[in-house]
């Protein structure tokens, strides 16, 4: 009688143990889910941020290579004109 007591309360230690761990796990993936929901949030406030600072970046950088051209070719025709 003590024996089976004995292994009872055993089960019921171990059954309420299981629980106690499967909770924490929950609440360690919930932990995890919202941080990595946090961080693709993020992640999309950044994009259009990325995207129009690269977009005027672009911009500039056809701007300098067309005054750049522009400069080239006077400056070659100027070298043609003196050879001439």
């Amino acid at each position: 009688m003590l024996l089976s007591r004995i292994i009872l309360c055993l089960i019921l230690i171990l059954l309420l143990l299981n629980c106690y761990c499967e909770g924490q796990n929950e609440i360690r993936n919930a932990v995890k889910a919202k941080k990595n929901r946090k961080i693709k949030e993020g992640k999309q406030m950044i994009q259009p941020v990325r995207d129009r600072t690269r977009g005027a970046i672009d911009r500039t950088d056809a701007k300098i290579n067309k005054k750049y051209q522009n400069t080239k070719r006077k400056s070659n025709a100027i070298k043609n004109i003196i050879n001439s």
